[in-house]
């Protein structure tokens, strides 16, 4: 989702400033960028960009270089910038409107599980009111190999990993579904890095169809995964098309504010 928003009250130097920072991102190298570079390239003149490198000089945001009084950018943007992550960390301010807003649109359980020791976790679930609705549980532990937000984990595994995973866990039939062959998976999880999508086809529970996508942090690592679980009596192949949309929007919606 691209981030497309004009000021309503826009500061000209601070923009400017800002211009300058982005171009200096954009184009400069070690040797850094001269005020007559930028002020040709940026259609400032060449006091106006003296200041504003020098405002900027005294933040640590850009620094001289030994190069014609060239100009690059600092390590006090980038003090700045380590502390953006502890801003945006996965807590349920953030992750449960959405959910509950997912929750109302199909009026069917959304959950939301995390990697842990070879498990997934759920940390967080949003019920619908109705009658039928999943017997899962926050914090309940489960397989990756049998459900459908554990392989989204897996789905980031090297294949010597996923081997790896299949030769430690006791793989257990939970369904006639359950998947426990080790070349399945791998076909399993192609299709999964494939579609951005996972499924659990009654595999880890009779009667329910869940589907899981990703949530990325700005290493672009999966932190998190996000599902909805749907008894098989009241799944579609039209509910399935619009579950897998609305599930990746919501999915993606969360990833940028951490970052991806």
């Amino acid at each position: 989702m691209e981030f497309n928003y004009t000021p309503k009250y826009p500061v000209q130097t601070l923009q400017k400033a800002i211009e300058i920072l982005m171009y200096i991102k954009e184009n400069g190298s070690s040797d850094g960028l001269t005020i007559a570079e930028l002020s040709e390239k940026l259609d400032m003149g060449k006091s106006v960009v003296h200041r504003i490198l020098d405002t900027l000089y005294a933040y640590r945001f850009v620094e001289k270089t030994d190069k014609n009084g060239a100009y690059r950018l600092g390590w006090g943007i980038y003090e700045i910038a380590q502390t953006i992550p502890l801003h945006h960390s996965l807590n349920e301010d953030v992750y449960r409107k959405i959910m509950e807003k997912l929750c109302n649109e199909f009026q069917e359980t959304v959950n939301l599980g995390i990697y842990n020791n070879g498990e997934v976790v759920i940390i967080c679930k949003v019920e619908p009111d109705r009658r039928v609705r999943s017997n899962i549980e926050v914090g309940e532990r489960e397989p990756l190999y049998a459900t459908a937000l554990g392989k989204q984990f897996l789905s980031e595994f090297t294949k010597d990993k996923v081997r790896e995973y299949f030769e430690t866990v006791q793989l257990k039939k939970l369904t006639e579904n359950t998947i426990v062959d080790l070349d399945k998976m791998y076909e399993e999880l192609k299709k999964v890095r494939m579609n951005g999508v996972s499924i659990d086809n009654q595999e880890y529970s009779e009667d329910l169809i869940c589907t899981a996508a990703p949530i990325y942090n700005y290493e672009n690592k999966i932190v998190a995964a996000l599902s909805i679980s749907v008894p098989e009596s009241r799944y579609t192949e039209k509910k399935s098309k619009e579950i897998v949309n609305s599930l990746k929007e919501a999915a993606m919606e969360i990833s940028e504010f951490l970052g991806y």
